[in-house]
């Protein structure tokens, strides 16, 4: 979730506050060892949204997270294709490839409150390669309101990650797309200070970069000299409403063959949240909160060797307040990881 700072007297940043979202891990194909360790989602800033995985021994890659997400790049040896697409905000974004940007969303006015959206997961361009290279993670969302004063003597960053490419001998050809920027909010009658804010895209392999997030300031008296990149955005004082009177919505694993997950499911493959007592076919079941009736969720397994697998699970049943599905998977031996998607 976004994080929201609401102080009734003057607030002094004279730290750091770094919502940026993480890069994509780097992948050599030629060390299949270390495949497993460095094919894995970079976190988002807080308020962010991740960035899709690329495709693997012929199964293709995944979009980027969120409403802007960059579209999965195409199985294709033309490498403009191949790219996964960059996330675009509220400005937009086209690179120009073959794969365009995700859709834009947001507002000037920052109302509802978002993150960066994630990059498009690229597909390899090589005949021997395999892998593609994992979309960076958004930049979070932040806002900070104060009764009377905000100064920024320090620093507050909500930048995107930048794409994780996919090298081998053959050569570079991870084609992973860029997330967007952030956004950061001040609201209070006299913004001042001498810091830096920056919401800036993470890097995109050959396209010119994802769109930026949002820096905006709703003020009465800007004082502020220090640097912003982009650009700030002044308008007048305003508190904003919340984003919703719902709670965020979520997609969980609740039990794998039975076996209840964890709530805080570590997802490694160095210690297993769920040890799977079957060589065929389990049941998953998945519990969804404020997502809408009838969405068809899919679960994405990532083993530690061999192609990745993707199931249409159900379509959630019971309440958009709580609901329900299940899918049929065979799990691989040794160790994997499941995730699950729904998009609405």
């Amino acid at each position: 979730m976004p994080v929201t700072f609401l102080a009734t007297g003057n607030v002094t940043i004279a730290g750091t506050l770094d919502l940026s979202g993480q890069s994509g891990g780097a992948i050599n194909a030629d060390v299949p060892s270390q495949l497993a360790a460095d094919r894995v989602l970079p976190e988002p800033g807080a308020g962010g949204y991740v960035g899709g995985l690329g495709s693997l021994q012929g199964v293709g890659p995944q979009a980027g997270a969120g409403p802007g997400g960059g579209p999965a790049g195409l199985q294709s040896s033309t490498s403009e294709n191949c790219y996964g697409g960059g996330s675009s905000f509220s400005s937009g974004y086209n690179n120009g490839n073959g794969v365009k940007a995700g859709p834009t969303y947001g507002s000037y006015q920052v109302v509802p409150l978002y993150g960066g959206s994630g990059g498009g997961g690229g597909w390899d361009n090589t005949t021997g390669q395999l892998v593609g290279g994992i979309g960076g993670a958004g930049g979070g969302a932040i806002r900070i309101a104060s009764s009377t004063q905000i100064t920024v003597s320090g620093t507050i960053t909500a930048n995107g990650g930048s794409y994780g490419n996919a090298t081998s001998s053959e050569g570079n050809a991870g084609c992973p797309g860029g997330p967007g920027g952030g956004t950061i909010h001040l609201v209070a009658p006299v913004i001042t200070g001498g810091g830096n804010l920056t919401a800036n895209s993470g890097n995109a392999q050959g396209t010119t970069g994802p769109a930026n997030g949002l820096i905006r300031f709703s003020m009465n008296t800007n004082s502020f000299t220090g640097d912003t990149s982009p650009g700030v955005i002044v308008g007048p004082l305003y508190l904003p409403p919340p984003n919703s009177s719902l709670s965020q919505p979520s997609l969980t694993i609740t039990s794998i063959n039975g076996v209840a997950v964890p709530a805080e499911a570590a997802g490694s493959y160095l210690i297993p949240d769920v040890t799977i007592a079957s060589t065929t076919a389990v049941t998953v079941n998945l519990a969804g909160v404020n997502i809408p009736i009838g969405t068809v969720p899919s679960l994405r397994i990532t083993a530690e060797t061999g192609a990745d697998t993707t199931i249409a699970c159900s379509a959630l049943a019971g309440s958009v307040g709580a609901s329900t599905s299940t899918c049929t998977a065979t799990f691989p031996y040794a160790v994997s990881i499941a995730g699950v998607r729904a998009t609405w």
